[in-house]
């Protein structure tokens, strides 16, 4: 006797429940806090979860030309439950997994931090005089060693600056300047001349 192919609706069928058992697995390892999952199983568990919701997604395509208009309704009712299911668990997921990506960035901010406080041999600031041939080479290692150093508050970096003016660019500066006036007030100066 020939083995019996089952039909699409079977198949189907069969498809929206083993899905629906790996959506149970992932409910149940997150539920189990006697052997609660590491940063890698939680990814692992998500990754799952995005590749469950595609199938899902391709399950309820199909389902529109296999089932009729009166068993629709009640497979996609289904299907929404396991759509839900599935997004509730990549939030709790998410939610897991966010002091791990917390600690990586306080890591990122202490590292940065400690790279601040390194006592640096002193490098001698280049002086602007005034000339606009010089513009350029000033604003360059003016520009790379004070103004992107995020370590510098803006009032260190207006008296770096303030220090380097000699001559007719000294006369520039006012009381009441900021080193992003003083500095916009010397681009505006000397660039394009």
């Amino acid at each position: 006797m020939v083995p019996r192919k089952p039909s699409e609706l079977t198949v189907l069928s069969r498809r929206k429940s083993r899905l629906l058992g790996q959506i149970t697995r992932i409910k149940n390892c997150l539920e189990n806090v006697d052997s609660p999952l590491n940063q890698a199983g939680l990814k692992h568990k998500l990754a799952s979860l995005s590749e469950i919701k595609g199938k899902i997604d391709a399950l309820r395509n199909e389902s529109y030309s296999v089932f009729s208009d009166e068993e629709l309704p009640n497979f996609e009712s289904s299907l929404d439950k396991m759509e839900e299911d599935a997004d509730n668990l990549e939030v709790s997921l998410n939610t897991l997994l966010e002091p791990y990506n917390v600690n990586t960035s306080e890591l990122s901010v202490k590292n940065n931090f400690s790279n601040c406080n390194v006592k640096l041999p002193s490098i001698n600031l280049p002086e602007f005089s005034g000339q606009y041939i010089d513009w350029l080479q000033f604003k360059s290692q003016f520009v790379s060693l004070i103004h992107e150093n995020t370590c510098l508050s803006d009032s260190e970096k207006l008296y770096y600056l303030q220090s380097a003016l000699k001559g007719h660019a000294k006369q520039l500066q006012t009381v009441n300047d900021s080193y992003s006036s003083l500095f916009e007030a010397l681009k505006g100066r000397y660039e394009n001349k």
